[in-house]
Parts: structure tokens; C-alpha cells; sequence
């Protein structure tokens, strides 16, 4: 019997990456026996909640949940993604339960919105299926991988990088503070590497099995109401109960440029360091680094 999965994404202000994005959950949808959409909108301007509706009324099932405008209420960033990401699992929960097997969680903006073909999603379920205490699965990027702030693992990302830059001494640089906690995390994987064992993960798309999943929450402010990663409290809270969570190499969106080192942005200085690391990179590459492969 082929699997089922329930497809979940959130929009704003992102009909402009729509087609491409939504031509690639049809693409892997089709891998499955059947494939439920779910995916809420808010605080958007643009055409995304009618583009959304519209693919799913040429012969696909699933639903568009509009909550309007709620930055007023809801006006930190982290806070209100993971409010939207929590309103859509109680949809899961509510829906007829079946025989469901996966949760497939994915960003609806320019991350996917290049082609990504189906055959390295169907190896990462096909992985995620061949052990039950397997969770969930996370893609890697292209040219490195980027979301360092939904990361955690013991050497590669031990903590929150951006609560480390926005506590940094005072006589360390903005600049200086990004290089050590973010970039020199946003490393090259290989495809051909092994699944890498994480804590926590997002890059873009996730696939879960749906009842690792069930149980969690998102959060999206910490017990001293800085910002977080929504992702991470509801990946810990899987790898707490014994789930266990990979990224797949084999699996690569596209990293969005506005998350990656850009020189134009930086001094000479920090140009000049950025291409040392990239020649140490060259000699002794940083995954055998930060996740202690060979």
C-alpha cells in the first residue's frame, strides 16, 4: 500500500515563487497514495491566498486557512509563524486520522522555487521508512547549507547563533559575531554524505512521520521572550520522546541568497577572511570539522 501524507505550508506575500513552489509538492505528492494540502495564509498583500486556491481546485485535496491580519496581535515574527504552524497541526489533528503516515512541512517562498526532482525525495522517505524510531528527515542546500538558527547539534550547532550575536560583548562587531556563529556554520555537505543525526533542523522542507509529530508544539519566543526558531522546541520535543532526526544530503533545496555571505556586504577585512575559510575549506573540508565525518 503506497503511503499518504498531508502537506502543510505557510504563504505570505509569496505568489510571485507560487508556481514553481507548488509544481514541486505536486511533483512529490505524486509519490504518494494520496496527498492532503494544507496550508494558511495572514498578513498578506499580494495574490498568494487565490493562487493557492486555485491550484487546489484543478483536482487536488486540501484547503487554504485565512486568518487575516495578525501581526497586531501577533506582532513578533517567531512568535506568529509558530502561532500559524500550531493552528495548522490542530487542523491535522482534527482531520479523519486514517492511515496518515507522514507530515510533509514546507516553505511556500523562494527556497523552493527551483525544480527539485522527485527521485532524492522518494530516496528520504524511503530512508525515513526503514527504521521506526526515525522521525523526521531535513533537506540539505545548495551551495551550503543555511539555517544555521533552526540547527542544533552537538558540535556543528550547540545553541542559538543569533542569541549569541545579539549578546556578544561589547567590543565585538555585529560582523565579527555573524562570522563565528553563522557563516562559519553555512558549510558545503557533500550529497553523497550519510544522513547527518540533528537535534533540530528545518532548511526549507521537513517530512515527519506524522505520529512523531502529533505530540509537539512549535514555539517561537524562549522562557525570556527573545526570538527563537520555531522549529527547534518542536524537533527537541521529538528527539526527547526517542525520535531520531536526520538531514538528507541526497535531498538539496536552494539556499536563498539573502541568508548566505554576500561580499558586496562586507569590508575588505571580513572579504579577506571570508576567502581564507574558504581556502582552510579547500584543505581540510568543514564537515569533517563541525560533524566529524571522514
Amino acid at each position: 500500500m503506497k503511503r499518504r501524507a498531508i502537506v502543510t505550508g505557510l504563504a505570505r506575500n509569496c505568489a510571485t515563487y507560487l508556481p514553481e513552489v507548488l509544481a514541486n509538492l505536486g511533483r512529490w505528492a505524486a509519490l504518494y497514495g494520496q496527498a492532503y494540502f494544507l496550508f494558511a495564509v495572514s498578513d498578506t498583500h499580494d495574490d498568494s491566498r487565490m493562487v493557492l486556491e486555485d491550484w487546489l481546485a484543478a483536482g487536488r485535496s486540501g484547503e487554504v486557512l485565512d486568518f487575516g491580519c495578525l501581526e497586531e496581535q501577533l506582532p513578533r515574527r517567531t512568535e506568529r509563524i509558530a502561532w500559524l504552524r500550531n493552528a495548522c497541526l490542530d487542523r491535522v489533528r482534527a482531520l479523519p486520522q486514517g492511515d496518515w503516515d507522514h507530515l510533509v512541512v514546507a516553505d511556500l517562498d523562494d527556497v523552493l522555487a527551483q525544480p527539485i526532482a522527485a527521485q532524492p525525495f522518494a530516496q528520504a522517505i524511503d530512508w525515513l521508512e526503514a527504521s521506526p524510531e526515525r522521525a523526521a528527515v531535513f533537506a540539505s542546500a545548495a551551495p551550503r547549507y543555511y539555517d544555521v538558527w533552526a540547527l542544533r547539534h552537538p558540535r556543528w550547532c550547540p545553541h542559538d547563533c543569533w542569541h549569541r550575536i545579539w549578546g556578544r560583548n561589547a567590543p565585538e562587531s555585529f560582523e565579527a559575531a555573524k562570522f563565528r556563529e553563522v557563516f562559519r556554520r553555512q558549510i558545503e555537505i557533500p550529497l553523497a554524505m550519510a544522513p547527518i543525526a540533528v537535534r533540530s533542523a528545518f532548511g526549507g522542507l521537513a517530512v515527519y512521520r506524522l505520529s512523531w509529530a502529533l505530540p509537539s508544539r512549535y514555539r517561537g519566543l524562549d522562557d525570556s521572550s527573545r526570538e527563537v526558531s520555531e522549529h527547534v522546541a518542536f524537533n527537541e520535543a521529538i528527539a526527547d520522546a526517542g525520535g531520531t532526526l536526520h538531514i538528507f544530503p541526497a535531498l538539496r533545496v536552494h539556499a536563498p541568497a539573502q541568508h548566505l555571505y554576500q561580499a558586496q556586504d562586507f569590508k575588505l577585512r571580513w572579504r579577506l577572511r571570508m576567502q581564507a575559510l574558504q581556502l582552510a575549506a579547500v584543505v581540510r573540508p568543514p564537515a569533517r570539522q563541525l560533524i566529524g565525518v571522514t
